[in-house]
Order: structure tokens, then sequence, then C-alpha cells
């Protein structure tokens, strides 16, 4: 009985450790002169199932990649002084359990004399996890700023 007693908590603590689940995104944003280079890493398996709610493609549909891009477009956008930049989506890769995009953004001309504000809005995965994190971290030259995104704060600015 005393072993029952002891026992039980510590298999419901491990059981709920099983089960739990972490829902995370990381970008890094490199700003540079000319150019704004992005890494964006998830996990595989949470693409997809974005992909097949929201579109109802399976992931050997040979359109898939194409809807991923598609879903990337409507949940991550680039503003620079509140204005929409286009970005290419210069590919994806596998890398150690992560589903990896390389994104390219080109800068405008700035004036050196004028602040201008960048803001990025990331929304990914926010539609199917309610805990989804979506860590952004923007580098330019040796500062590094760092914001967590959610459902309920998508967005995040900085000055350039």
């Amino acid at each position: 009985m005393k072993l029952t007693f002891y026992l039980l908590p510590v298999l419901f603590l491990l059981q709920s450790f099983a089960l739990h689940k972490y829902y995370v995104s990381v970008t890094e944003i490199h700003i540079e002169k000319k150019a704004l280079q992005i890494i964006m890493r998830t996990f595989p398996d949470d693409m997809e199932r974005a992909v097949e709610d929201n579109y109802h493609i399976q992931p050997e549909n040979p359109k898939f990649k194409q809807y991923m891009e598609i879903y990337l477009r409507e949940h991550f956008q680039i503003l620079i002084d509140g204005q929409d930049r286009e970005y290419k989506i210069l590919g994806s890769t596998d890398e150690d359990n992560f589903l990896v995009f390389l994104l390219e953004s080109k800068l405008p001309p700035l004036d050196a004399k004028q602040k201008h504000q960048l803001q990025i809005k990331n929304s990914l995965l926010t539609d199917i996890y309610d805990d989804q994190k979506n860590i952004v971290h923007l580098i330019k030259g040796n500062k590094k700023t760092s914001f967590i995104l959610n459902r309920q704060n998508i967005s995040a600015k900085v000055s350039l």
C-alpha cells in the first residue's frame, strides 16, 4: 500500500512530461545594408499539420511544398515604416529534425538622417496551437534583439 502511495504521483508526473509537447519556431533575421537574410526553423510535423488543417493537402501531394509556402506567406510578414515588404523564399531543407526556410527581403534605400522602423509579424502555427511560441532574433552587426511572439502578440518592432 505504501509503495503504491509513493509510486502513483511519480508515475503521474513522468507521464505528464511524456505527453507534453513544446510548440516553437525560431527565426533569425540578419539585418545587412541592402537586405534582410532570414533563417526560420520549425518542426516539420507541425508545419505538415498546419498545411493539412488549412488547405486539406496531404504531404504526399506534389503541391504540398507550394501550399507550405502559401501558409508561410500568410503567417510571416515584414514591414518597413509600415509598408509591407516582399521576400523571396530561397529554399527549404530538413536539418537536425527541423524544417528550415531560407528567406531574403531586399531593403529599400533608407535615409540615414531619418529613423526607420522594422516590424516583424509572425503568427506561424498560432492558428493550430494555442501555446505556440515564435522566437525572433534580430541581428544587426554585434547587436542582437530577441522577442517571443505568440497568439496574443504576433508582432515585434525595432528601429533600423
